[in-house]
Order: C-alpha cells, then structure tokens, then sequence
C-alpha cells in the first residue's frame, strides 16, 4: 500500500515536471517565432532602399577606380562653400552618407528586434561589422554614424533620407551640418596616396559583395563587374585571408572580386 502511494506520488510529480518542460518548449517557441517575425518584418522593410543604395555606391567607386580617381585628384579641396567647386566631392559624399544612413534606419528602427533572428538580416549584420572593422572602415564608427545621422528625417510613417537636392543645400549653407563630414572630406582629399585608395577599394568591394550576396538574382540591382585589376597584391591578400575568411565566410565566389573579369562591351 505504501508503494503504491509512493508510485502515484512520484507519477505526479514527474508528470508535473512533463508539462513543465512541454510548457517552457512551447513558450521558448512562440518567443522565438515572434522574433523571426518581427525581424523578417524589419529586413522586408529596408532591404530594398539598402540594396539600391549600395548599388549607387558601387556604381559609383567602381568608376572611380576604373579612372584611378583622377576626377578627385585633379579637384583641389574647395575654400569656398559654391556649388560649383564642390561638384567632384558631393556625389560621392552623399552617396556615402545615403549608404550609413540607411544602416543607421536599420540600427534604430531595429533597437528592440533582433534581426540575425532573420537569414538576410543575420547576413547584413556581418556585412555591418566586416564595413566597421579597425582595418577595413574609411572613418571612426562614431563618425559614421553620426554622418549617417545628418540625412535622417523623421516623417509619419518613420524616418526617411534626404533627397540629393536637399543633401547640397544643407552642406553648402549649414555649417553645422558641413562639420560631421571633415573626416570623410579628408579620406577623399588624400586619395591621391595608394594606402587611401586601396583601403578605399576594399571597402567598396564588401559593399558589392553585399549586393551579390543579397540580391543574387540582380532584381533589384544590377550584376556589375568589379575593379580587381586595380588592387595590390597587399589588398587582394587582405580580402581573401580577412575578410572573407574572418568576417564573411558564407560570400560564394569571393574569386569574382580578385581576379579580373571579361565583360561584354
């Protein structure tokens, strides 16, 4: 008879114990696939507008290198603010600065989510940290960001960036505004030097990356062609043995950006 009480007593509790451990389960489940949710939700939102800023960018760099910059070499640093001597440097500053700003729009927008709980978010995440990294970003993480920072605009339905023509106004006229881009201005102001330039190539080659890896089907990109005829030896290590072996593993065909492609014409 004692067993028997002892057998139900010992029945109950680990039947306890079963609908506990069930219980934790399902919850863990449900925390887990509202956190997919909301991240998907997040990617699905800004993946367009950060694909197509990179495109813009590494539109733009690969034609800068593919002419060894000689539109910015040749460009003294204005001392003026006119519109005229500042044309070789605005594009490409606001290309940057449309780029961190919509990085900045996920980092806000996504301060509550975690998006590596998403694939394409996880990926951009790395994406982020191999741009920020101490051997591979073009200014200090807090320079970025506060660049970024300068073109976000709040609206109804959430933060939005500055049109281009918005963009020129504001640094031509605000000196408040022009100050958070000098580092920036100082990187394209030595591009001259290899060093500035092949660190400048890098960069804009994980940005490319980024693209390929992200939109690998090119629908809302286009497939380009990259500068790997421009790089030193010393660049073409770096990326191979850094970052795409430390920071990016899961890039296929990391080769593509090393090795010089044939393009139809």
């Amino acid at each position: 008879m004692a067993a028997s009480w002892i057998d139900l007593l010992g029945a109950g509790l680990s039947g306890g114990i079963v609908v506990k451990v069930f219980d934790y389960i399902y919850q863990e489940y449900l925390r887990r696939s509202k956190a997919r949710k909301s991240a998907k939700e997040l990617v699905d939102r800004h993946i367009d507008p950060i694909l197509k800023s990179s495109d813009e960018l590494v539109g733009k760099i690969r034609s800068l290198a593919q002419s060894d910059f000689i539109d910015l070499n040749k460009a003294q640093r204005p001392s003026n603010y006119e519109f005229e001597d500042w044309c070789p440097y605005l594009d490409i500053i606001y290309l940057f600065a449309q780029f961190w700003s919509w990085i900045q729009i996920i980092r806000i927008e996504g301060l509550f989510v975690n998006i590596g709980a998403d694939v394409r978010g996880k990926k951009l995440l790395l994406f982020f940290r191999a741009l920020e990294s101490t051997r591979t970003r073009l200014v200090a993480r807090s320079w970025q960001r506060a660049i970024g920072e300068t073109l976000l605009k709040p609206t109804q339905n959430g933060l939005r960036t500055l049109t281009y023509p918005e963009f020129v106004d504001s640094f031509l006229s605000k000196k408040e505004f022009r100050r958070w881009y000098q580092p920036f201005i100082d990187i394209l102001a030595n591009l001259n030097h290899t060093r500035e330039r092949q660190r400048f190539m890098i960069y804009g080659i994980i940005i490319h990356s980024l693209i390929d890896t992200l939109d690998s089907e090119h629908l809302i990109t286009r497939d380009r062609p990259g500068w790997a005829n421009k790089l030193s030896k010393k660049s073409k290590r770096s990326l191979r043995y850094r970052v795409f072996t430390i920071y990016l593993p899961f890039v296929d065909n990391y080769l593509r950006y090393l090795e010089a492609e044939k393009w139809p014409t």
